[in-house]
């Protein structure tokens, strides 16, 4: 196996280089995947082009999947060849969250992309346990998606799920937005009602069976939802746009008691006027904030999702808007924060 290997390297904020650099060399308890297919998280675009990684020099993405090249000693219970996608945190496995089984609560994590080398590149180290087979009805780019799949899932959840026939607002039809739809119809929800500012991405939450589609440019997205419940808001509302407009008509859309659950991080102040903040109390809501997503023993969220995906209840392909050469990463990452392409999910492939 050659020593060398291409990836796109982070060297400070804005500044990613596609470059040759030394293949990972594993642990005992760790494989070598050949990466097949990398997306790009909501998250990426903030880390790459302002915030940066943790560290410097640092290989960029978590949501990818590939097929085990090489084993740790350790690693026995995969083999060459295996088709897998992992989970990116790397829990502690000391502190008190993960001796109770939340790993994304961890408070002493590594993660895979920001603190660790991640996979934008031809290869990424994991360790065996955080990886997940993929079945042979899910391909390599679904595989890559089971990541933002697990977030919708773990979001809705932490509001202790959907029940039967209740009224469901997703705020922002993006990758998390359009997973939750998914989720929630598969769990019985009676409405569902999805908001976004792109008419493209609203076409397609349509084609996935979202009953509603708001475009917030063109409709007052508060009118409509009061409309559309019949005056008494939502049962459940998920914000996963991580805009301040967003975050606002979370709290106005809300019907009495309504469970309101937040993923989307808006990176400015979340200023609540009075006629906002007072719908809380005055309405009894519950707010729920959400982070990441399991891969305990406790509750296997990932399991769960690859076996959905594979049964073809959540459709990832759909939500894929382009595909593209990791060597055309950089350049993408600057058309994107620039705001020069309407994108969805980007595969990238090595």
């Amino acid at each position: 196996m050659k020593d060398k290997m291409l990836a796109a390297v982070l060297h400070a904020p804005g500044d990613l280089r596609y470059e040759e650099i030394e293949i990972p060399k594993i642990g005992p308890n760790d494989v070598l995947l050949k990466v097949k297919a990398a997306g790009n998280c909501g998250s990426d675009l903030q880390r790459i082009m302002v915030e940066g990684t943790h560290v410097f020099p640092c290989i960029p993405g978590h949501e990818f999947s590939g097929e085990i090249v090489e084993i740790g000693d350790k690693a026995s219970s995969f083999k060459i060849g295996d088709k897998v996608t992992a989970y990116p945190l790397i829990p502690c496995m000391r502190c008190e969250w993960c001796l109770q089984g939340q790993y994304n609560l961890c408070e002493d994590y590594d993660y895979l992309g920001s603190r660790s080398h991640g996979a934008f590149a031809e290869y990424v180290k994991v360790s065996a346990v955080n990886l997940v087979r993929l079945p042979k009805e899910v391909d390599f780019e679904e595989g890559a998606m089971t990541d933002p799949a697990c977030v919708a899932l773990h979001g809705i959840k932490r509001a202790g799920g959907i029940g039967p026939g209740q009224s469901i607002v997703i705020l922002g039809a993006g990758p998390i937005g359009m997973l939750a739809c998914q989720w929630v119809k598969a769990m019985g929800a009676g409405k569902v009602i999805a908001t976004d500012i792109i008419e493209d991405k609203l076409k397609i939450a349509r084609e996935l069976g979202v009953d509603v589609c708001i475009n917030a440019k063109r409709q007052d997205v508060v009118e409509k939802v009061m409309e559309e419940t019949k005056g008494k808001g939502a049962d459940v509302v998920m914000e996963t746009a991580g805009s301040v407009a967003t975050q606002r008509q979370s709290f106005l859309i809300a019907g009495k008691r309504a469970k309101i659950i937040h993923i989307g991080r808006s990176y400015s102040d979340v200023l609540l006027p009075d006629k906002v903040f007072t719908r809380i109390f005055r309405k009894e809501l519950e707010v729920y904030g959400a982070v990441n997503s399991n891969f305990s023993p406790l509750d296997n969220e990932w399991k769960t999702t690859v076996q959905f995906i594979a049964s073809k209840v959540i459709k990832t392909k759909p939500l894929i808007s382009h595909r593209i050469k990791l060597e055309d990463i950089a350049e993408t990452f600057k058309k994107m924060y620039e705001g020069k392409m309407i994108y969805n999910k980007i595969i990238f492939s090595p």
